[in-house]
């Protein structure tokens, strides 16, 4: 697996998911089961299979989030005030179709692109991280070439 590009606050995320699932889920699934078994018979018993899917996605999901803890990577922000760096917004300008919007880089367990918090990790971020006021570059997108721009830094 790869590094995972974190904030502090990603990693304290993905720390508080891990901790709730070990505890309060693994919890609730035992009681689910336990409550299931007593119904009786297992085999045609759907609160049962139920209960042992949960419990299989959990345990997934916990593996995913210490794997991922295990290859974090905490990312710096920039101090310097006119760099894009991470958990900052900025005015980008999107060239192709002429508009500018306000974007927010964040590491990926952060990215929300309907909120335009867009992860280092993607094209765009990838594109815009470190990047200078005024200066302009081609991002490599899956769906063609564009240029961005970043106008100012907003915080």
């Amino acid at each position: 697996m790869k590094n995972v590009m974190l904030t502090e606050a990603g990693k304290k995320k993905l720390e508080e998911e891990l901790e709730y699932l070990k505890t309060v889920k693994r919890v609730e699934i035992k009681t689910a089961l336990k409550h299931a078994r007593a119904q009786g018979d297992l085999s045609e018993n759907a609160d049962y299979s139920a209960a042992k899917d949960d419990q299989s996605m959990n345990e997934t999901r916990i593996m995913e989030l210490e794997e991922q803890l295990k290859n974090a990577v905490i990312i710096e922000d920039s101090e310097e005030a006119d760099v894009f760096g991470i958990n900052k917004t900025a005015v980008v300008k999107f060239y192709d179709i002429d508009d500018e919007e306000e974007v927010t880089l964040v590491s990926s367990v952060e990215a929300d692109a309907k909120n335009m918090k867009i992860s280092i990790e993607s094209p765009l971020g990838s594109t815009l991280y470190k990047l200078k006021v005024g200066q302009k570059r081609t991002v490599a997108s899956p769906d063609g070439e564009y240029d961005v721009e970043v106008i100012k830094i907003l915080d």
